[in-house]
């Protein structure tokens, strides 16, 4: 019964980072995998509005490099990426007001393929902000549901 569970456990760790849909080409030639987050007032009737995506990476990687777009219209915007079991933060950044398409670089450090990681958007008085960031797709998968 044990060596069931463990290959049953096996067979799951290893079928967890499927993939939750296509990649567009790149202007490389390569794949790219967007991850897109959007914030309006009729989000939530909670503030702080809180909009989350997980993915998780085929390999373990040294480092991820990731280029994101951000548009937002009011109130303050996070947005933190972070191990989704640990609730580390790798990575985040704040903006306050208005913010007409900034664009911004992420590098991710020491990712594992055993984890799993949020891209976390947080609004707090927004009448409205959206978020696309794009991740080598060769790599990055998004999840529709989180392993624990």
């Amino acid at each position: 019964m044990a060596v069931l569970c463990s290959v049953l456990m096996s067979i799951a760790c290893l079928t967890a980072c499927s993939d939750a849909g296509p990649h567009a080409p790149d202007a490389n030639g390569g794949n790219e995998k967007t991850i897109t987050l959007e914030l309006d007032r009729d989000y939530d009737e909670a503030d702080p509005f809180v909009n989350e995506k997980l993915f998780c990476v085929s390999e373990d990687l040294d480092a991820l490099t990731a280029e994101g777009t951000l548009e937002a219209n009011g109130g303050s915007v996070v947005l933190e990426i972070k191990n989704n079991r640990t609730n580390e933060v790798l990575w985040s950044n704040a903006w306050r007001g208005d913010v007409e398409s900034e664009t911004f670089s992420v590098t991710l450090e020491d990712l594992r393929a055993a984890d799993e990681y949020v891209v976390c958007l947080i609004g707090r008085e927004m009448h409205h902000a959206t978020l696309g960031i794009a991740f080598d797709g060769a790599f990055v998968r998004e999840r529709a549901k989180p392993l624990r």
